[in-house]
């Protein structure tokens, strides 16, 4: 969407941490392709997809942010979830660059995730960058995640380093993983940025508020799961990339700030219910954590029953009987939107 400047292509040997007589040929041959294409502003099309519900002013800031990232060859799209505080009309109006996708009933997450992806595949998008309708970008997180991926073919998808919007020091997400217990973790969780959160990693899965994943594998594995609307549709989606014989890694150079907001944070129930049971759709279908089934069995016969116990103690019986409704769908192979 901006017109980058040329890059003068470096002396292979001045590239950083490299000596002349020591980089492996391949190495060498990735590394001098690199410097090529961004001599010759020849960058690979990126399609980024928003989806949105009922967050017009947040979604206009995110917008704003995106349109300023440095990147030569990017398209947006907008995938509302039949927002009715006037979230479609403002980006038509304010943002006419970006494509919008007006869903006139809400599709859930992944299918919406989905819809943008698939629209961006067919404007020739190499990558595609997945994102939340609340944050804000660092300018070169775009340039990072292709870089890496340009020079890393064995990696399927990379995340970003995601700081929390209104702590911009402190780490939302630096990589994921499932514990023992079959939670969902995140590293550097409420943690001061620190060296140690600098290298790329290895993960289990990433957050989905801001991958890149190549289009190709994308389409090939059919995108996201549509059935599990939200929650954890990332983290499946992560585990089948693994399975098609690619690596998931943290890329701690691509950052943005989240600001946390949550579409069903005023109905804590139905969030646990969806959450509950697409976790245990994860543990049981992609047997992550430890060896199978133990890390299934610990959290249904210990940790969901706690957390229950724990919601009625505090005087929160919805919330208890969400986690429980989640077990029964999850049981039962009900999955898809939850009307309620």
């Amino acid at each position: 969407m901006r017109d980058g400047g040329a890059w003068g292509r470096p002396p292979l040997h001045s590239l950083p941490g490299c000596r002349r007589c020591q980089i492996p040929k391949t190495t060498r041959l990735v590394l001098y392709r690199m410097a090529d294409h961004t001599s010759q502003n020849s960058w690979p099309r990126v399609g980024v997809v928003i989806v949105n519900w009922n967050l017009k002013d947040t979604l206009r800031e995110t917008l704003a942010s995106c349109l300023q990232i440095d990147y030569p060859d990017f398209k947006v799209v907008v995938v509302d979830n039949g927002s009715t505080d006037g979230a479609p009309e403002m980006v038509r109006k304010e943002f006419p660059q970006v494509h919008l996708i007006a869903n006139a009933t809400g599709m859930g997450y992944a299918h919406a995730t989905s819809q943008g992806m698939e629209w961006l595949v067919q404007q020739g998008a190499r990558y595609l960058f997945s994102t939340s309708n609340d944050v804000i970008f660092d300018r070169a997180i775009l340039r990072e995640m292709t870089s890496y991926l340009e020079s890393h073919p064995d990696v399927g998808l990379v995340g970003s380093k995601v700081f929390f919007h209104d702590r911009p020091q402190i780490i939302w997400h630096a990589g994921g993983h499932i514990g023992w217990h079959g939670h969902s973790m995140h590293f550097g969780w409420e943690r001061r940025d620190h060296p140690r959160y600098d290298n790329p990693r290895e993960c289990v899965f990433v957050t989905g508020c801001g991958y890149m994943v190549r289009a190709e594998l994308a389409q090939k594995l059919g995108y996201l799961k549509s059935d599990l609307v939200f929650y954890s549709e990332d983290s499946d989606f992560c585990q089948r990339i693994k399975k098609a014989g690619f690596r998931v890694m943290y890329l701690p150079t691509a950052k943005l700030w989240h600001k946390t907001s949550t579409t069903l944070a005023k109905n804590r129930g139905l969030q646990l219910r969806y959450s509950t049971r697409n976790n245990l759709y994860v543990l049981q279908t992609h047997r992550v954590g430890l060896p199978y089934p133990l890390t299934l069995g610990i959290h249904l016969v210990a940790v969901l029953p706690i957390k229950m116990l724990f919601f009625l103690l505090l005087g929160q019986p919805a919330n208890a009987v969400g986690i429980w409704r989640g077990i029964c769908d999850w049981r039962h192979g009900r999955y898809g939107m939850i009307n309620e």
